[in-house]
């Protein structure tokens, strides 16, 4: 089934058209109900919480080859599940790219036993503004980053993505005993391997950013580190090339912000290279020699991961399932 990069986010329902929407999407729910995978459910709840998600990193998530993938995210396009675009290229065409659709929001609705939670996301405004958005190539490389360690863990073991919050759910989660909302990085992990795991902040960068507003974030990360111990986790910055990581480095170097905060950096692209493999990361300060992921660990302290008070109330905050739509994401389209 082919669906334009226009007619999509004329489907979507709007605030107007829910009312009479819902009795229909619930009964096509319960029409496909009975035709659907576990890994249905999951792939309909990956694009939900993370917005959107390309034909390749689904693929990469859950399938053994793009044909499969291709053909049953087609499928469910079809039902309503998902719906799909092609963002516009001056040369070639892009991949599909997958949002949630109506029958896919009412599905995750009854499953969360929250019918209101998912709808805003399928509403035709907040659609076509995600497909027109100058940040979309970031949010889906954002995305790679840790599309890359799943694909890893998945596909030749030895370690596991236990955390992947995107910038919605990684601000929730840093702000939600905060009045102020600070810096949002572009996601939250956590890493496991070799019988210890990671916890990370994500700062993604594509190269068109400036320096100056590059360097500036530090200062909200260092005055929010002060009150909000989960922002003092190491902060990875991922840049597209070795020059440009280079030059990163100097100038965030030279913050007296950066000095209060556990920093690394890396160049790779994570389409490609998996963020976990070989010495890639490099901790900004100690004259550190280049290592692995994992071995950030013992070199950037995190005295949000080592505070036992905050454990059992932490993790709870860190569900998942109790995170929801982040109504602040779609005021930065």
């Amino acid at each position: 089934m082919t669906v334009s990069s226009h007619s999509h986010t004329r489907g979507a329902g709007t605030g107007a058209g829910v009312g009479t929407r819902a009795p229909r999407d619930e009964a096509a729910v319960l029409s496909v109900a009975g035709h659907l995978t576990d890994r249905d459910r999951e792939l309909v709840r990956l694009v939900a919480r993370h917005r959107v998600l390309t034909t390749d990193q689904l693929a990469a998530l859950a399938f053994g080859n793009i044909t499969t993938a291709r053909h049953r995210l087609a499928v469910l396009v079809r039902l309503g599940l998902l719906r799909r675009f092609r963002p516009h290229l001056q040369t070639g065409s892009a991949r599909w790219h997958y949002i949630l659709g109506p029958i896919g929001a009412t599905l995750l609705g009854q499953e969360d036993r929250d019918e209101k939670r998912w709808l805003p996301m399928v509403r035709a405004d907040r659609q076509l503004a995600l497909e027109r958005s100058q940040r979309l190539g970031h949010m889906t490389g954002a995305s790679w980053f840790f599309v890359a360690l799943a694909r890893h863990a998945r596909e030749h073991g030895g370690g596991e993505l236990l955390r992947w919050d995107g910038e919605g759910e990684a601000s929730d989660y840093l702000y939600a005993r905060s009045r102020e909302l600070g810096p949002r990085p572009d996601g939250l992990g956590v890493w496991a391997q070799d019988g210890t795991d990671i916890a990370f902040l994500l700062e993604y960068d594509t190269g068109t950013e400036h320096l100056p507003q590059l360097v500036g974030k530090l200062t909200g990360y260092a005055e929010q580190a002060g009150t909000n111990t989960a922002l003092t986790m190491p902060l990875l910055f991922c840049f597209p090339t070795a020059r440009r990581e280079q030059s990163a480095r100097k100038a965030l170097a030279a913050t007296a912000a950066s000095l209060d905060l556990q920093i690394a950096t890396a160049a790779l692209d994570p389409r490609v290279t998996c963020p976990a493999c070989g010495p890639a990361w490099m901790p900004l300060h100690g004259g550190h020699a280049p290592m692995g992921l994992i071995d950030l660990g013992g070199v950037l302290p995190d005295p949000w991961r080592t505070e036992p008070e905050h454990d059992e109330q932490d993790q709870h905050e860190l569900d998942p399932a109790e995170t929801g739509w982040d109504e602040v994401e779609s005021d930065r389209l």
